[in-house]
């Protein structure tokens, strides 16, 4: 997956707090491509990535952290589109990407950690929105990952180009009833 940055200056600004930072994520990657989410521990994470305790947790809080920091890329671009401030260009190009990495996006937008992702992107939404309504902002991060998870699954196949369009429609559901 493509990987994200917390806005930690530090990370920003230091090469070695990057290459840590990208260590944790590849560990990260690598451990979810082998097995489920629940069951990876943050020990693991960290004999993985080859850092200390310490070090990790100067980096990241958790194991859900290191989560939504590696899929924040897609998500904010997936909260742009909801909002139908996204052109289809940029969610396509996403959505190329999250189909190249289909293997780990499976596992990761799937059971109880794609429902953490979905409460995410629903945050996502309603932090962009003056006065954001529960219902909506809940509707379109499922409408948007229930699209997302059949299309990788390969139970619904259509273009990426399509399936973008109907990821920025669900703009719709974020319009008042009234």
């Amino acid at each position: 997956m493509r990987y994200g940055s917390d806005s930690m200056d530090q990370a920003d600004v230091d090469p070695r707090a990057r290459r840590t930072r990208a260590a944790i994520l590849g560990a990260f990657t690598a451990l979810a491509l082998s097995r489920r989410y629940d069951v990876i521990r943050t020990a693991d994470l960290i004999a993985a990535a080859g850092v200390g305790r310490s070090t990790f947790y100067e980096h990241f809080r958790s194991k859900e952290e290191v989560l939504v920091s590696a899929v924040e890329p897609i998500l904010h671009t997936l909260a742009s589109a909801a909002l139908g401030r996204a052109s289809q260009v940029q969610v396509r190009a996403t959505l190329d990407h999250v189909w190249d990495q289909r293997a780990i996006a499976r596992v990761l937008f799937e059971g109880r950690t794609g429902d953490r992702l979905q409460r995410r992107l629903a945050a996502l939404i309603a932090a962009r929105l003056p006065a954001p309504a529960a219902m909506p902002t809940i509707a379109a991060a499922a409408a948007q990952l229930a699209m997302l998870r059949t299309w990788i699954r390969g139970e619904a196949a259509c273009p990426a180009a399509e399936l973008a369009a109907r990821m920025i429609a669900c703009a719709r559901l974020l319009d008042d009833p009234d």
